[in-house]
């Protein structure tokens, strides 16, 4: 939990451009990655239980 805070305060207060944009595309990735989940693993149990 603490790196995503870390992540989330290096977006908004770093001083190098490159920090900022590696922190911000870490998020981004993050965020993808939550979103492939909460799409693909309903679908996953879905089509197991051959609805």
């Amino acid at each position: 939990m603490r790196w995503l805070l870390k992540l989330l305060v290096e977006v908004d207060s770093s001083r190098f451009v490159t920090t900022r944009l590696g922190a911000a595309a870490g998020l981004l990735i993050l965020l993808g990655a939550f979103a492939a989940v909460g799409y693909w693993l309903p679908m996953a149990v879905a089509g197991y239980l051959g609805r």
